[in-house]
């Protein structure tokens, strides 16, 4: 999706680094479109809008990618732990996949109805907040499993998303990329914990 989003914003926005993409998923008013794409007159502005378009269509591809990774990596820590509750965890990854694509249909209405973009951004915030609010929570109780699990380091890697998520929603220009960014250190968890149980299976006394 990088070699498409455009990458930096066609007018910056004031006291912000946000990336281009992040303030479409936050925009609030129709000035934002124009810190994104530039104005009318900006002889980029059709190429941004391509661009975005086509990485918000592949990232259709990432969200069952992700969604059944943290629900898979909860499935194995209930059997690990010996509990099935740690699977509600796994739901809201599911859930928060189909948010994504929720939100994402919307931006596709906001970026082709530019001049008329109102309706649709104050429906916006709800499913991208609970997409970020539930992925966020999953990295919160994939901490909690490598607790129990004494895995402390991966613990350490998965607090930050849960711990910025509501400083990051209150500042969402700010704080938002990053507290939102840090989920993704969650994944690497969730992924590094999957890859050192498969491979002691594969060894021979596993």
């Amino acid at each position: 999706m990088g070699q498409f989003f455009p990458q930096e914003l066609a007018i910056p926005l004031p006291g912000s680094n946000i990336r281009p993409v992040l303030l479409l998923e936050f925009a609030s008013q129709a000035q934002h479109l124009e810190h994104i794409f530039g104005t009318a007159a900006d002889p980029d502005r059709a190429g941004r809008i391509a661009g975005m378009n086509t990485g918000n269509a592949i990232d259709y591809l990432l969200m069952p990618a992700y969604g059944l990774m943290t629900y898979s990596f909860f499935r194995g820590i209930g059997r690990e732990l010996d509990g099935k509750a740690w699977q509600v965890f796994g739901a809201m990854a599911i859930v928060a996949a189909l948010a994504d694509a929720i939100e994402n249909a919307l931006m596709f209405r906001i970026v082709a109805d530019m001049a008329n973009p109102l309706d649709e951004m104050a429906l916006l915030p709800y499913p991208v907040w609970l997409k970020f609010g539930l992925l966020a929570l999953t990295c919160g109780g994939a901490a909690w499993a490598f607790v129990r699990l004494h895995r402390w380091v991966l613990a350490l890697l998965c607090l930050p998303a849960p711990l910025l998520l509501v400083p990051g929603m209150l500042d969402p220009f700010g704080l938002g990329p990053t507290s939102t960014m840090l989920i993704g250190l969650g994944w690497l968890a969730m992924g590094i914990h999957a890859a050192t149980r498969l491979r002691s299976t594969l060894e021979p006394n596993g």
